[in-house]
């Protein structure tokens, strides 16, 4: 009966989440040269759920405000895949070497994410 007990609790502790994490395509983001003229250029960021739970972007932050994210604030199941639309307005941005960075706040364990968007604004 004992060792049916200690059986059972060993299979409960197996059994716990561990909780969501969140792994990022890519930690960089290179748009490469644009002109102030060149209008809105959007990308696309996607996102894996590696854990066990549920995530949930919750708030992303951007740098500066030429760069706007848009996103659903949705539960990402895991093994899942979400996405962030990042609109970068080159004609707000100053001219030169753009380097920003931005951070992704989510139910994750692991912690806000920084994604870097660079471009050579001209």
């Amino acid at each position: 009966m004992l060792a049916a007990m200690v059986l059972g609790t060993m299979s409960l502790h197996a059994a716990e989440p561990k909780g969501a994490d969140i792994e990022l395509s890519t930690a960089i983001i290179d748009l490469g040269e644009i002109s102030q003229e060149d209008g809105k250029q959007m990308v696309r960021l996607t996102y894996t759920n590696t854990g066990d739970v549920p995530l949930v972007v919750t708030e992303v932050r951007t740098s500066c405000s030429c760069m706007t994210v848009d996103y659903k604030r949705e539960k990402v199941l895991p093994s899942e895949r979400g996405t962030l639309t990042i609109t970068l307005n080159p004609a707000k941005a100053p001219k030169g070497q753009y380097l920003r960075v931005m951070q992704i706040f989510s139910t994750a364990t692991s912690g806000v994410k920084r994604v870097t968007v660079k471009a050579q604004i001209v």
